[in-house]
């Protein structure tokens, strides 16, 4: 059985979906470990920000206009940051539908999504199709949904010299991954080894990725950031964290209910409970918070292929509509971010 005409993963298919766009405008603002362009899709009015300091030094000062600028924005900015890790396709074949909906109205299957249609036009709404073009061109196969246990481990996480599997959270404990002792290279990494999630303190040079990420969201200053990820047991927002205030993680909470609700209305099963985060150490999600006090949203995505959480290539495509839905109607009707009481 051939995977559906609307489920779009490969770097050739964001390509050529990419150079059909027309409402919105695309560039390249960085490269990948091994040279490949960055590449995002901007929608809505750039509303340009007259700043003297960075954000930390803005705040630092006691005014943090500085950095914010003088003028309130009209809109409010959402970046969506799709595939850090190339293995993880399901987002890609999510953002390729939002792009169809933002250009047509109607998903890649022709299914009409107003809310998103009509409410994303009050928005500024910056998309990266693939923030780790190295690690999806690594992967040979555009569906993840056919693959067996041991096709994931290997293309996900990669397999050691003798064909082992080296597993999660296992792949988190050599970084950068070295490449002489691997013999297949997961999807997690650049072309240096790097994860990007985790690339923060590494430096440009290891982790190019990360860091236009990072200049890309002190360049925009967006409200929220989605990071999207996919895994067996999503869909699930991961919400919480150590490095990010209060209010914000109570923010986050009231998307991941939200979010919730939705799926419920749709009949797409709605997880039960609430996944919340335990990183130690900060990471790309909660360093786009520290540039420019983002609201940072983790998204994992359901690949379908679990055994006990089987999802269709529609219902992959829907769920992550229906997230999308979910966020940029708060944005739109409330504003992302709600400021702590005095």
């Amino acid at each position: 059985m051939s995977t559906p005409s609307f489920y779009e993963t490969s770097l050739e298919a964001v390509e050529r979906r990419l150079k059909g766009v027309r409402l919105g405008e695309v560039h390249n603002f960085g490269h990948s470990a091994s040279g490949k362009e960055l590449k995002a899709i901007y929608y809505g009015a750039n509303e340009p920000i007259e700043r003297t300091a960075n954000l930390s030094s803005a705040l630092a000062s006691g005014k943090p206009e500085a950095f914010f600028g003088e003028r309130k924005r009209e809109r409010q900015v959402l970046m969506i940051v799709s595939a850090v890790h190339g293995a993880e396709m399901e987002s890609i074949a999510g953002v390729m539908n939002l792009i169809s909906v933002l250009e047509t109205g109607c998903d890649l299957k022709g299914t009409r999504w107003n809310v998103i249609d009509e409410m994303a036009k009050r928005l500024r709404i910056v998309i990266v199709p693939v923030a780790n073009p190295d690690g999806r061109s690594r992967i040979p196969s555009d569906d993840p949904t056919r693959w067996s246990l041991d096709e994931q481990e290997k293309y996900r996480h990669g397999l050691w010299k003798d064909g082992s599997e080296i597993t999660w959270p296992a792949c988190k404990a050599w970084h950068p991954m070295p490449k002489e002792k691997v013999s297949f290279l997961g999807g997690y990494f650049n072309e240096r080894g790097v994860n990007p999630t985790h690339g923060v303190f590494l430096g440009g040079d290891l982790a190019p990725e990360t860091y236009a990420l990072l200049e890309l969201a002190v360049e925009e200053a967006p409200d929220c950031v989605l990071d999207l990820h996919s895994c067996g047991s999503g869909p699930f927002f991961i919400v919480g964290g150590k490095f990010i205030p209060e209010n914000y993680v109570r923010r986050q909470y009231y998307v991941d209910g939200a979010f919730r609700s939705a799926l419920a209305q749709r009949n797409l099963r709605p997880k039960p409970w609430t996944v919340e985060g335990g990183e130690q150490a900060l990471t790309l999600n909660e360093a786009y918070f520290h540039v420019c006090h983002a609201l940072p949203l983790l998204f994992e995505g359901a690949h379908g292929a679990q055994e006990n959480n089987r999802y269709t290539h529609a219902e992959i495509v829907d769920t992550y509509l229906v997230m999308f839905e979910t966020v940029i109607r708060i944005g739109v009707q409330e504003g992302f971010k709600l400021q702590a009481r005095a």
